[in-house]
């Protein structure tokens, strides 16, 4: 381990030992650093200090979600629906948004600042007293070690476990054996790990499928779900497949007030449902529903839980997951789209919302996505009057002159295709929401898209 790691540690674990307290603060700013010092372990190596934790995932009944697009939304309703039916979870996901405490939640709440300092300082002192000198966990490795820990020493009846990036080499995928492996919709992001196919990043995906343990998985892909189903037959576990028509009779809703949901029915091979209702107007959320439903249907059928149906009903109707056509202010939708298929789902969203002047957006997208194809979609799109560009406050993110190239050649490459619109660009997040919100006039609608970064520092400055 690095002999600078290695010191902070001895000094953080001194400072908590003396009495004095640790502010979360302090705690990001040792892990962020991770990042300059240490490259991602091998599965072996991740499975090795596991172990030396005590392999706490073997006392745990895990529910595992991989995929590209809605992990972090079926495990929302996931959570929901077990919560109704009077379990507790815990969940593990990434990334935050605001508070680093939003990727350790138990019953849909973040753990406090306070819990997180304690099992932060409890894992310095495991890795402290490690007998391998060289092994050092990198930044996603040592939350996922936190959340191992955390759900050992305060159990919960079901953890939902979220991968990270990809599947195969995940930290996540040292587990053992979940109860069941989820793998949502899978499209073209993080090509320079996973590859630049979607059969490849789908073997990637695939990777956390486990020998006899149910794989539920998106099939709106054959070339994906040729992938799963051929890792799942080596594995000898059940595949089996959420298609687009388990959703049925969809009806989008604008009550009174501008409060969107959607009525549909779910049915499938295990079951039928009528009148279930979701509180969003995303209707991209349909797919992530269909999948959370048909876990808990496979639980059911392996006698994991004990199902009710007021239980999915009222989960669903109840479940919320930030920054997916988040309502954040009156006529003001956030929304994390990050890659293409994210953004055609969201401007498909766009257009069932209740405009009655201009559509407003605003955008900003970090370097390594495919943002001018996004951009291209978002013009081709026609539905914004202003569109606002501004600079993230991360080292990731695309810069003014960058934004302003990619709109430009787009707009050139649509040509007469293109509507007309008026672009501005703002250097921070703040000047661009205070500019909009200023602009704004009665029956306009502001969107922001492009980046999870962009929804939480829009959600931070909010608060």
């Amino acid at each position: 381990m690095n002999s600078e790691i290695c010191s902070r540690i001895r000094t953080l674990i001194d400072i908590s030992e003396s009495g004095i307290k640790i502010e979360i603060k302090e705690c990001e700013n040792f892990i962020n650093d991770l990042q300059k010092f240490t490259t991602k372990n091998d599965m072996t190596s991740t499975r090795r200090f596991l172990d030396y934790l005590g392999a706490p995932d073997e006392n745990m009944k895990i529910i595992h979600v991989a995929g590209t697009n809605g992990k972090g939304s079926v495990c929302c309703y996931l959570s929901n629906m077990l919560i109704k039916g009077g379990y507790t979870v815990g969940m593990f996901t990434s990334p935050h948004l605001v508070s680093i405490c939003e990727r350790f939640a138990v019953d849909n709440k973040p753990i406090s600042d306070g819990l997180f300092v304690e099992i932060f300082v409890e894992l310095l002192k495991r890795l402290s007293e490690y007998d391998e000198e060289d092994y050092c966990p990198t930044y996603f490795e040592f939350l996922f070690f936190m959340a191992m820990l955390l759900y050992d020493v305060y159990p919960v009846d079901y953890l939902i476990l979220e991968t990270g990036l990809g599947g195969r080499l995940d930290a996540t995928n040292s587990i053992r054996k979940p109860l069941v492996s989820v793998i949502t919709k899978i499209d073209f992001d993080h090509m320079q790990y996973l590859g630049n196919t979607l059969p490849l990043i789908a073997s990637e995906k695939a990777g956390i499928i486990k020998e006899n343990v149910p794989v539920i998985f998106d099939d709106n892909d054959e070339s994906v779900s040729e992938v799963i189903r051929k890792k799942a037959e080596e594995l000898n576990a059940d595949c089996i497949p959420v298609e687009k028509d388990y959703i049925k009779d969809v009806s989008i809703i604008n009550s009174e007030g501008n409060n969107y949901h959607i009525d549909f029915l779910y049915e499938s091979r295990y079951d039928k449902y009528v009148a279930l209702s979701i509180n969003t107007l995303a209707e991209y959320q349909l797919e992530n529903v269909a999948i959370a439903i048909t876990v808990m249907c496979v639980m059911k059928e392996n006698n994991y839980i004990d199902f009710f149906e007021n239980a999915i009903r009222s989960g669903l109707k109840n479940a919320k997951w930030f920054g997916r056509m988040d309502e954040i202010l009156p006529a003001f939708y956030a929304d994390g789209a990050h890659n293409i298929s994210g953004i055609e789902a969201f401007l498909k969203s766009v257009g069932n919302v209740n405009c009655t002047g201009r559509r407003f957006l605003l955008f900003g997208v970090v370097s390594d996505k495919q943002y001018s194809e996004m951009v291209y979609k978002i013009l081709e799109s026609g539905l914004f009057s202003n569109i606002c560009l501004t600079v993230l406050d991360t080292k990731r993110t695309v810069s003014e002159a960058d934004l302003k190239a990619a709109f430009e050649e787009n707009r050139q490459k649509l040509g007469d295709r293109c509507n007309e619109y008026r672009l501005s660009v703002y250097t921070n997040v703040r000047d661009a929401v205070t500019g909009i919100i200023t602009e704004r006039k009665s029956g306009d609608v502001i969107f922001a898209a492009g980046s999870l970064y962009l929804v939480g520092q829009i959600k931070e400055m909010l608060v």
